[in-house]
């Protein structure tokens, strides 16, 4: 099938195709609505390491990227759990009481993405409510700002400066909801055209096959025969 030939196709059958983008865009957008939470609280933090004398800033920001690397690994364990309930700064019980339970819904609510580059970390808390999200993200920030030391040791001079946050705001953003519904678009749209090609190539396989299967059904003397018959036909015509 040359391009041509798709482009022909493709024309014909432009309804199924966009329908069926706009049906994968749709289901897009309700799997993103249904699998996530109400609200997002968002904080950014730059983890720096004191000079002490030294002045070889590329060794210092490879330890301070990697300190960095610590906190956010220790963020997800059961001790930083702890130390947030010991703040005291969020209300109520927010994560069930089984221990392997009570990991997998901090690791689902907490998401953190960290720019090697420059030191930041950018921590996600999502929640059911504004109220919840602020605080766990307020007592994440005092429990980094207090506490490192559990996670680094004391003999790390490191500052945990706090740039933003926690800013809350509606969760899935516009951003988001734009970007999963024209994606879920896209795919509903080449899925659907890979289809129609691959279904005019197969009926037009098929078609091949069968006229090939028909001219093997005749035998020799069947064979004569129809060139008799067309002989006497084209004659009779002739006259």
């Amino acid at each position: 099938m040359n391009l041509e030939s798709m482009l022909r196709l493709a024309k014909k059958e432009l309804g199924i195709i966009i329908l069926m983008g706009l049906l994968a865009g749709a289901l897009s957008f309700t799997a993103l609505v249904v699998s996530q939470k109400n609200f997002r609280a968002s904080s950014d933090l730059l983890v720096v390491q004191n000079q002490n004398g030294f002045s070889d800033y590329y060794a210092l920001s490879k330890s301070a990227d990697y300190l960095a690397g610590v906190l956010v690994e220790s963020i997800y364990s059961e001790k930083f759990l702890d130390e947030i309930d010991s703040t005291k700064l969020v209300s109520g019980s927010f994560l069930p009481q089984n221990k392997k339970d009570r990991l997998d819904t901090w690791n689902k609510m907490v998401r953190i993405n960290k720019n090697s580059n420059a030191g930041i970390l950018n921590i996600q808390v999502f929640g059911d409510s504004q109220k919840q999200v602020v605080e766990v993200s307020t007592a994440i920030l005092e429990v980094l700002k207090t506490k490192s030391f559990l996670f680094l040791g004391r003999g790390q001079d490191i500052d945990i400066r706090i740039l933003s946050g926690p800013i809350y705001e509606k969760n899935p953003s516009l951003t988001s909801i734009a970007l999963a519904v024209g994606g879920g678009f896209f795919v509903g749209v080449l899925l659907t055209l890979m289809w129609v090609f691959y279904r005019a190539e197969l009926s037009r396989s098929r078609q091949v096959f069968l006229t090939g299967m028909g001219e093997k059904k005749l035998s020799p003397e069947e064979e004569t025969e129809r060139r008799a018959q067309e002989y006497w036909k084209n004659r009779y015509q002739a006259q």
